[in-house]
This record gives structure tokens, sequence and C-alpha cells, in this order.
């Protein structure tokens, strides 16, 4: 039987993560398709979370071939079966996902526009996949180094893990939640830390992150309402990303925002929830608009953000493809809504629903 990591690797080996060396990537054999890189080193020596240090930007090409996102939903809707079944976690076909997804967002911005913009029938596990993608983005602003970015990725890819346990019901209904609702929610957190320490011992660093991701620096989280510093930096980075998928994409009622609504509010709102340079990291590496998004125009026309306008970056440069009827043009026109006041971005267009 195929598993993931060998349709990742494009090969019949099955090299555990903890197999691989924490800061290098095999060598490519000649004739195959590119490899996955190494993946997260399980039990670091020595987990600092706040190093400092620039890695380079954009220096290693990314992967279009390969659908990180896609993977990652796949590998946590076989994790949700695992979790409601009660049979044990492996987290060695997510972390090479994770390290994946960490080489494919150093050149590309198009993970980051499909976290943005993305919708699927999996809105729990999708939202998780968009936590990992923002809070990778933000880590990197912090000048973390390549094996913390993907230690970041795996823990923000199952940071509510422990939300499976909930029952489905519960997940889908959209409504306002009871109070017994809520309290079962915040238990998620500690039961996800179970179910880790239960099933993946071989990652001891990760209980805490995801027992505290949803902390927040005001003493306001949950589950122990800790302050500051007691909380892990690398769960403040998952909480911020969180909030801010929140608000793109509601999974209770609610209005979905555009982007610079999001951080708008994410800024006004949760000022004191997470401290100042992770909030400066995420305004800095979060493009509004990022090439790849596909918007829609107050003048009903629909297109894909290719360029973006440094003085202007809610107006980015469109490549219009689609009338106002709905019906793809024959052919697209590009649009500059820095020399076009009267048009502007009206939503974020959902990329399924575009015609083919």
């Amino acid at each position: 039987m195929v598993r993931l990591t060998d349709l990742i690797r494009g090969g019949a080996g099955k090299d555990s993560p903890q197999e691989k060396d924490r800061k290098g990537s095999p060598a490519e054999p000649q004739g195959q398709e590119p490899q996955a890189p190494a993946t997260v080193d399980p039990d670091p020596s020595a987990p600092d979370s706040r190093k400092t240090a620039h890695p380079e930007r954009a220096s290693k090409p990314s992967q279009p071939e390969i659908d990180w996102y896609s993977l990652a939903e796949a590998e946590l809707s076989r994790l949700t079966e695992a979790v409601r079944e009660e049979r044990p976690l492996r987290l060695d076909e997510i972390a090479p996902i994770a390290t994946g997804m960490v080489e494919a967002m150093r050149g590309s911005e198009q993970l980051l526009a499909m976290a943005l913009s993305r919708q699927t029938r999996l809105p729990l596990i999708a939202s998780m996949v968009n936590v990992a993608i923002v809070a990778t983005r933000v880590g990197m602003g912090l000048g973390y180094q390549q094996d913390e970015l993907v230690r970041l990725a795996l823990a923000a890819l199952v940071h509510d893990v422990g939300m499976f346990r909930l029952p489905e019901s519960q997940l889908n209904d959209t409504g306002r939640w009871s109070p017994e609702q809520i309290d079962a929610l915040r238990g998620c957190p500690m039961m996800g830390v179970a179910l880790l320490k239960q099933t993946a011992p071989e990652y001891p660093w990760l209980p805490e992150i995801v027992a505290q991701a949803h902390e927040r620096a005001n003493g306001t989280g949950y589950p122990q309402g800790l302050h500051g510093e007691q909380i892990h930096e690398f769960a403040q980075v998952i909480g911020v990303a969180d909030v801010m998928d929140a608000l793109l994409h509601p999974r209770l009622s609610g209005k979905a925002r555009l982007p610079h609504e999001a951080v708008r509010m994410l800024v006004a709102e949760e000022k004191t929830a997470f401290p100042d340079r992770i909030f400066r990291s995420l305004l800095q590496e979060l493009s509004l608009y990022p090439v790849g998004t596909w918007v829609k125009l107050t003048s009903g026309e629909t297109g894909e953000v290719i360029r973006l306008n440094r003085r202007y970056p809610l107006r980015p440069v469109v490549k219009v493809s689609i009338d106002q009827n709905g019906q793809r043009l024959q052919s697209p026109r590009e649009l500059d809504l820095g020399r076009n006041p009267l048009v502007h971005v009206k939503e974020i267009a959902d990329t399924a629903l575009i015609p083919a």
C-alpha cells in the first residue's frame, strides 16, 4: 500500500521524519520527480522559538506540481477519522507536508492566496490549513530558522486536533452555541494534548504549543488564562493566525471580511491579546490581496490579482477574466485599480466557482 509520504516524495521508501537530518534534505536522484524536503525533527534538543536570525527568503523555487493545500486537507481528514475511531495518530504523514508548505511559501504567494480565499466543504480542516499558512508567514517575518518554521507549521496543522472529539452535530451547528457547547469547546486544547501525549510521544514539544494556542497575552484566553511570556511564542503566532482566519472565514454565522477589514478589526479589538512584534510581522507579511487571489470587483467583473501596488495596497492590478454575467472573456484584460478610482475590490471570489 502506497503511503502519503511516498506519494509526496515520488518514491517507494518510507523514511520517517525522525530519521531525517533536522537541517538538511536528501539529494534528489536524477530522473525522478523533486522530493519533499527533510521533515521536522520530532524532538529538537533546544526548541527556542525566540531566535531572530533572518533566513534567506525566496532562495528556493516552489514546487507547483505538488498541491500542498489539498494534501494537508486529505491527511487531516484521515487524522479526523483516527481521532473519532480512537485509533493512534500518525503524525509522520503530516510532518513532510508541513515541510513542503514552508518550502513552497519561500518563492510564491499561491498558498497564502488560497488561505485567504479558498472555500471548502471541510471548514474546520480548511481552517487548520489556513492557520498553518498564515502562521508560517508570520514566523518568516519574525526571522525563524527553517527548522523552527517547520515545527511551527506542524503545530498549526494540528493545533485544533482536540476539536475532532466534539460531536459532529456541534461542529456543524452554525447558530449561537449554548453555554454547554462553549464549555466543551474550551476543553478541546487539553483533549488535543492528551491525544498527542498518548499517540505521538516522539513529538514531546508539541503538546505545550497545542495547549496554549488559544491563550492570549492579556489573560483572556483558555484553558488556563495564561499571561504574556507564560505563553510559548509559537502558540501566540498560531493564535493570531487563528483569529485572522476566523474573521476571513467565519465558522459560525457571521460576516466574512475582506483581508484589510480583518486586519483592521484584529488590530483594533485584539490589541492587547498578542505581542506587538507579532502584530508587526502580521502586518508586514500579509499581503492584503496576494498575487493569485481571485477578486470580484464593484463593476461586477471577476479577475485574478497579478501585481501589487506598493503605494495603494488595496488597489492591486487585476487580470479581468470573467464578465458581469459570469461568462469567461475570450480576451482577458489587465486593470490597474490604482489608476481606476471608480472600481475597487468588492469581495474575495471563491475559486471553486470560477468558470473553466
